[in-house]
């Protein structure tokens, strides 16, 4: 092995321990924390395995079993992201409809199955003869095309979720930033197959996808655990300090002084209660510019403006339902500036751990 080998291989191992410490942490959700474990094994072998492929110990007696494996990583990259993020968005586990997820999987492992079941000896001697692709394997040229858009399609179907989702300010740069970092190793991965098709393609190249995965395995290990106060409220711009807003006159005293405006104005006037309320609008009230607004909110109360102003609508409606016997949830989510159920629900469950029907009947047990 050459000295890149020789690197990607210390990244494969930190992979490797990426993905206990992540199995064994208790801090955040559990039970995402594990689906992110997986995600990150999955990338650890897929250095491991090109390691093999680079430096040709994968066509040895050792590591034949390992034939054609890469292929049902790839296919498992989207589904375990998309059910990381839906977790932690959502709060939902895998469930058995969650099995046509696996479908892709499922057919690979059974296009490849007498071939990953045959001895050590016998895959060499038929791989180095060129029997193994054409007699035992269904082998497509279009196969690299298929895991790009089943890649591309679960990149679309996270993206589409975290738009609809109310999270917090800080958790949701992590799971935009999660998400772009797949897009792109998708990038990566496809620019492989279009330097292949191309007869082009020189280990100068094939280094790339592996250096996709370094750079995402690194800065994983730097937000999870290096820095874990990402996932503890801790604004993202105290953690990366390269992150933070341009000087454009906003003194540290002003923005003081802003914040105990905003607090006495969110207190006094309840400007959330119109459900047309926006950014622009509390930026006049104010007499700031809407960067300046953003910057505050952000930088004091570690948060965007809609969380931010459904928490208030949140706490209103906490109030509306205990307080009255007559009003309906309904008219409940109107009151307090909500326009839609969907968005109501979403948000009295991300700020309440429960839904309306359960916090005013503790017996209920309806799950948003």
């Amino acid at each position: 092995m050459n000295s890149i080998e020789y690197l990607f291989s210390l990244f494969a191992f930190l992979a490797v321990v990426l993905a206990i410490l992540l199995f064994l942490k208790k801090k955040g959700n559990r039970y995402a924390n594990r689906l992110l474990g997986i995600y990150v094994l999955l990338f650890g072998y897929n250095v491991f395995y090109n390691i093999l492929y680079w430096s040709g110990k994968l066509y040895s007696l050792e590591f034949i079993n390992l034939l054609f494996t890469n292929m049902l990583v790839w296919v498992l990259y989207g589904p375990i992201l998309y059910f990381y993020v839906r977790k932690l968005v959502n709060g939902k586990s895998i469930t058995i409809k969650d099995t046509v997820h696996f479908i892709p999987f499922i057919l690979l492992l059974v296009n490849h199955f007498k071939v990953h079941w045959m001895a050590p000896e016998t895959k060499l001697e038929l791989f180095q003869n060129g029997i193994i692709v054409l007699s035992f394997i269904y082998f497509s040229p279009h196969t690299g095309k298929l895991i790009i858009a089943l890649m591309v399609l679960y990149f679309i179907l996270i993206w589409v979720k975290l738009r609809k989702s109310v999270v917090s300010h800080n958790q949701g740069i992590w799971l935009k930033w999660i998400a772009f970092s797949f897009l792109g190793y998708v990038a990566s991965f496809t620019s492989f197959f279009v330097l292949s098709g191309l007869g082009v393609l020189q280990p100068a190249h094939d280094y790339i996808i592996g250096a996709a995965i370094i750079f995402f395995i690194s800065m994983l290990a730097y937000f999870g655990f290096v820095q874990p106060e990402v996932f503890e409220g801790i604004p993202m711009k105290k953690i990366v300090p390269l992150i933070k807003y341009k000087t454009t006159g906003l003194t540290k005293d002003f923005s003081l002084e802003l914040k105990e405006e905003l607090s006495q104005l969110m207190k006094e006037h309840k400007p959330y209660l119109n459900s047309e309320y926006r950014l622009a609008d509390l930026a006049e009230k104010l007499n700031i510019s809407r960067h300046h607004c953003s910057q505050v909110i952000n930088e004091h109360f570690d948060s965007n403006f809609f969380n931010f102003i459904n928490q208030y609508r949140i706490e209103e409606a906490k109030k509306m339902l205990r307080q009255s016997d007559t009003q309906s949830i309904s008219d409940v989510m109107f009151a307090c500036g909500f326009n839609n159920r969907v968005s109501f629900y979403n948000a009295f469950k991300k700020f309440t751990g429960t839904t309306p029907k359960t916090f005013l009947d503790p017996d209920n047990k309806e799950s948003a």
